[in-house]
């Protein structure tokens, strides 16, 4: 059926693949609906009011407005675009790495119910929408490349995990590098065995080899590095491919891969993140476009024909990144460009050239994938009217 401006957009159908960027201001949080109902949440950012990175002016308002947190924002959001069931449930929820505009930061965070815990990003997420598995890069020591038992992040994620273990029997996973069949459809897999799959591209300073399920090593192992040269946490992120029929959807988490003067040449994550990834249509911008990502051989071997930027700082996008992005060099091809929010600040006049700088960014591919447009919504109130459709662009 088509829809345009003004409209409210129509509940998924069976064999689409929908995948939502949510607009909180507060980080990435992406919903999707697989072909077969299926649902995934990657990510459920919630950013902390008194970390330094994010204080005002230089961060976004939550979207749509103060009344509620990030959490029960994304929660809310979840619930309107849910396939239809007797109780809305998440079959999985991936977390690309252990960053609270990913993840949810506890800082002033009010407790669950019994205290166990406090609610925010993905532990508020759970406490409205049932999740039967969680994948993360740490899961189960979560050791690697260093402890992080003494941060206060990852112990309010620990206990949230503990507790969902023992209440509501909730599976937890490690994200494996190279494997097609971690994230699987649940409802009907066979329809859809021979034209669709999610694979893990890299996690953790391992990568899939392109071949079967293999994996090796990019990081050198830590025993011949000091503490302070061991890989950081955005390099560590989850990269998945999502691919139905011929339509690719890249998510790279914070990877990064424009290296700082006198940096390692492994510090540049997206270069063999991209050797092997190929062509695809729509990416889910690298570290929501800031300095260090998208770098040249990233956009020359994915060529993506949609980027979308999920913004919650005024350094999202960077001004050089959209220049890379916006070049017209063959090698690299046009794309169009979305963005859930820019501060008026963003110096750039680039940013004109972008076909969005507000709202929830949707991603609808027809039946069969061979086709998909994308819908821009209105990200302030709950309504959520279109306010734009481009497309129908063809999958590649």
């Amino acid at each position: 059926m088509s829809q345009g401006v003004g409209q409210q957009l129509t509940a998924w159908q069976k064999e689409e693949l929908i995948i939502h960027q949510i607009s909180t201001g507060q980080g990435n949080a992406t919903f999707a609906v697989l072909p077969d109902g299926t649902t995934l949440l990657i990510d459920a950012g919630a950013i902390s009011s008194v970390d330094w990175r994010t204080n005002a002016p230089r961060n976004l308002p939550t979207k749509p407005n103060a009344s509620r947190r990030a959490g029960q924002w994304i929660a809310r959001y979840i619930s309107r675009y849910m396939p239809i069931r007797e109780k809305p449930s998440l079959d999985y929820a991936v977390l690309t790495h252990f960053h609270d505009d990913h993840m949810g930061s506890p800082v002033l965070a009010p407790l669950n119910q019994s205290g166990d815990y406090a609610l925010t990003g993905i532990t508020e997420v759970a406490e409205y929408i049932t999740i039967s598995r969680i994948i993360d890069r740490g899961w189960p020591d979560y050791r690697y490349p260093r402890p992080m038992s003494g941060d206060s992040m990852m112990m309010n994620y620990q206990r949230f995990l503990t507790k969902q273990i023992e209440q509501n029997n909730l599976k937890v996973d490690r994200f494996r590098a190279g494997l097609i069949d971690q994230i699987r459809l649940v409802k009907q897999p066979r329809a859809y065995k021979a034209n669709f799959h999610i694979r893990n591209i890299a996690a953790n300073g391992e990568i899939w080899t392109g071949r079967k399920q293999s994996s090796r090593a990019i990081f050198p192992p830590l025993g011949s590095l000091q503490p302070a040269q061991y890989p950081t946490e955005n390099m560590c992120s989850a990269v998945m491919h999502i691919q139905y029929g011929r339509f690719d959807y890249f998510t790279g988490g914070d990877i990064p891969g424009v290296l700082r003067f006198g940096s390692p040449a492994w510090h540049d994550v997206e270069t063999p993140v991209a050797n092997v990834a190929g062509q695809i249509d729509v990416q889910l911008m690298d570290h929501h476009g800031y300095e260090d990502a998208q770098n040249g051989t990233l956009l020359k071997k994915l060529r993506p024909q949609v980027l979308v930027i999920p913004v919650w700082h005024e350094s999202h996008a960077n001004d050089e990144v959209l220049e890379r992005v916006f070049s017209d060099s063959s090698e690299t091809g046009e794309r169009d460009v979305f963005a859930t929010q820019l501060l008026k600040k963003t110096p750039s006049a680039i940013a004109a050239k972008m076909k969005s700088t507000a709202g929830h960014v949707v991603v609808r591919v027809k039946p069969g994938g061979g086709s998909y447009r994308v819908f821009v919504l209105e990200d302030t109130d709950e309504q959520n009217r279109i306010k734009a459709v481009y497309g129908p662009y063809q999958s590649k």
